[in-house]
């Protein structure tokens, strides 16, 4: 049996009025898995809630052991998360984004983002500033970031959001590769097709949680 490389634990978390988890458990093992649901009902938050971004009201999440709770820093550098939010630190340009990034992850892979910025179109931006990068720009950024971060896991919020095609296809074929990495766990949101990467992705059905008891709206 394939070691977990993150689990939620009895998991419960909820907005005033509104539950969404209770006493969820599951383990994500490697590979890609595609997280589902109709509009609120909780991806978004769930993946906040892996990143450490929000605290549950209760439970334990596990990332290569090492639980939120006891060692949040440690926990929080074995993965890393991109979502749909502006990148923060706007008045710095890319490159000097890429090296705060560097500070804080060992794992980035520094030689893989020229790749990366060029796959995606990116170069000819580089002389500016974060906040003055159109919308699409700003999150094919942090997707650079997140492709050649390195860490053992990796949550992704609609990857496929405001990109044009050929960028599009880059990051599913990414995705794809990912499924495929026995060592890393990619979980991700998405409204979109994941082209290449959807036959090998393994489906989160939040919806579906439902009939088991273990999710509520």
């Amino acid at each position: 049996m394939t070691a977990a490389l993150l689990s939620a634990e009895g998991l419960s978390f909820g907005w005033p009025g509104r539950p969404l988890f209770r006493h969820w458990s599951h383990a994500f093992g490697p590979g890609l898995t595609w997280v589902q649901g109709g509009n609120g009902s909780g991806k978004t938050t769930l993946l906040k809630l892996l990143a450490g971004a929000l605290t549950p009201a209760a439970g334990t999440l596990r990332c290569r052991g090492i639980a939120a709770h006891e060692a949040p820093l440690d926990y929080r550098r074995q993965l890393f998360w991109s979502g749909a939010e502006p990148i923060a630190f706007g008045h710095l340009k890319p490159a000097e984004y890429f090296d705060f990034i560097a500070g804080l992850y060992p794992t980035l892979q520094p030689q893989a983002l020229p790749g990366w910025v060029e796959a995606l179109g990116l170069t000819p931006f580089l002389g500016r500033r974060i906040d003055q990068l159109s919308t699409g720009s700003g999150r094919k950024l942090g997707l650079c970031v997140a492709l050649a971060v390195g860490t053992p896991v990796l949550l992704l919020d609609e990857p496929l959001a405001a990109l044009d095609l050929r960028s599009a296809r880059v990051v599913s074929q990414a995705l794809a590769a990912l499924a495929d990495d026995g060592s890393r766990c990619c979980i991700v949101t998405s409204h979109e097709p994941l082209g290449s990467a959807e036959a090998r992705a393994q489906r989160l059905d939040l919806d579906a949680l439902l009939a088991d008891g273990g999710y509520s709206r």
